[in-house]
């Protein structure tokens, strides 16, 4: 162990032990400030949850577990805390943060204080898209050498719910968002993966280049011992990280003179003590932004001490990501497509290429401030008919109505049924929102869910339509 990391160890302890008997304000009673508050708890704080709705399911929980529940509001009795964290759906402009930072009231994100619980050294992923696929294809590259492995973080498992019944855990592989990324101080990964760069969250932060530098973040503690993963293929980010002290091993499509990069159906890894050729080829996992993704796990697994010999096996086993182009039935030979994690444009882009047979897409939701013109040459080319839900409706047919048929509707239900009436056998039914799912979903999951629930019913209605008729809006 480094004399460095002894010392963040160190640290980490101190903070840890500071808690006890600290009160501490966490907004945000979602899944991650709910699973800090319980680590929180535990650790010896007087923890007060605080969340704008009026209504929590866990409430009754949180109580029996001595956690005061704030809910309806975000109370001036937050600012009474030694500290607040915020949880990373929360708005960083909110009046009572506003207040916290006049009076100097430090405030933390929810990973940040996580991370002081987690011993074990972290693999971090990052990126505007590839994140989930990376991490889960890293998570199981590492359990097929350590025994005790962490896989969550932005996955959907908070890393605080993983450290309460890991805290042995020899490694931790953490998907973090760049909303998680604004409010770490101490956050120390020692291999940071960034997938690629592109517009994403323009609601929240207004402009690209402030995405960009919370991305960037992930930066702030490392140093020469530690290592970056990138996609040098991405001339943003490559120009991003030449100011980082730490070691960089660059991924490319194409040949490299140091890094890694495809050899027709493998990955060649040359750089530092590293020099193997890993066979890929039998993986389902298709498509140019799986290349990348793959090669990305790959050379991370590879540097935290995973045999390269191990690394084939996952490819050929690993089953894809739920809710990421993930195939739900086949219905009088239309296929219907669940790509609900598709939350920006350029996810949206990346679907379209990987299909080949003529598309019927289901796309809108909350509106995250995207180009949604970008798309027309891909949508030409490839999509008969669009049905557009949600907040982001208005704007997306204002983009896209002159190019092919659009059906604003109401439902998800209703966008299934416009779907199944108006394609063939042969084409494939797309659900992918190019948004995020909270002006009518919990999440972009429960989106998911519904659209396969749908599907799965209509299939087993034995006819091509669910019931009810479509609602136009």
């Amino acid at each position: 162990m480094t004399e460095k990391r002894e010392h963040y160890l160190a640290s980490q302890a101190e903070r840890r032990r500071q808690l006890s008997g600290a009160t501490v304000a966490i907004i945000g009673a979602a899944r991650s400030g709910i699973a800090l508050a319980k680590l929180l708890r535990q650790a010896g704080a007087d923890v007060l949850l605080s969340d704008a709705r009026e209504s929590v399911p866990e409430t009754a929980e949180l109580l029996a577990d001595g956690i005061r529940v704030e809910l309806g509001k975000n109370s001036d009795d937050l600012l009474k805390a030694d500290f607040l964290c915020v949880s990373p759906g929360v708005p960083l402009d909110i009046p009572v943060l506003q207040q916290a930072e006049k009076a100097k009231l430090p405030v933390y994100g929810t990973l940040e204080v996580s991370s002081w619980f987690c011993g074990a050294p972290v693999i971090a992923i990052t990126g505007s898209n590839g994140k989930t696929t990376t991490t889960s294809l890293i998570g199981d590259m590492c359990r097929s050498h350590f025994q005790r492995v962490i896989v969550g973080g932005n996955i959907g498992i908070p890393l605080a719910g993983e450290v309460m019944n890991n805290r042995d855990a020899e490694i931790a592989v953490l998907e973090v968002s760049s909303a998680q990324l604004e409010t770490i101080s101490h956050f120390h990964p020692g291999i940071a993966v960034f997938t690629n760069l592109s517009p994403n969250h323009l609601d929240r932060y207004g402009k690209y280049e402030a995405y960009v530098a919370a991305k960037m973040n992930m930066l702030k503690n490392m140093n020469a011992t530690d290592i970056i993963i990138y996609n040098a293929d991405d001339e943003l980010l490559t120009e991003q990280l030449t100011k980082s002290a730490a070691r960089q091993l660059p991924i490319s499509l194409t040949p490299l003179s140091t890094g890694a990069w495809w050899e027709g159906e493998a990955i060649r890894i040359r750089w530092e003590s590293h020099d193997c050729r890993i066979p890929a080829g039998d993986s389902s996992l298709k498509g140019k932004h799986n290349r990348y993704n793959m090669l990305t796990a790959a050379c991370a697994a590879i540097v935290a001490g995973v045999p390269a010999a191990n690394i084939p096996e996952v490819f050929r086993s690993f089953p894809g990501i739920e809710h990421r182009l993930e195939s739900v039935a086949t219905i009088d030979g239309v296929e219907y497509i669940n790509d609900s994690k598709a939350t920006s444009v350029k996810a949206l882009g990346v679907a379209l290429e990987s299909f080949q047979q003529p598309l019927f897409l289901i796309a809108g939701g909350k509106d995250k401030g995207g180009d949604y013109s970008s798309l027309n040459p891909l949508l030409k080319a490839k999509v008969r008919g669009i049905a557009l839900l949600g907040e982001a409706k208005a704007r997306m047919k204002k983009a896209w109505e002159e190019l092919l048929p659009v059906y604003p509707v109401l439902t998800l239900a209703a966008a299934v049924e416009i779907a199944a009436e108006k394609t063939l056998p042969g084409d494939a039914v797309l659900l992918s929102p190019a948004c995020s799912s909270f002006d009518m979903f919990d999440s972009y999951e429960q989106r998911g869910r519904l659209f396969k629930e749908i599907v799965l019913q209509m299939n087993n209605n034995g006819n091509r339509k669910p019931a009810g008729q479509p609602i136009l809006s």
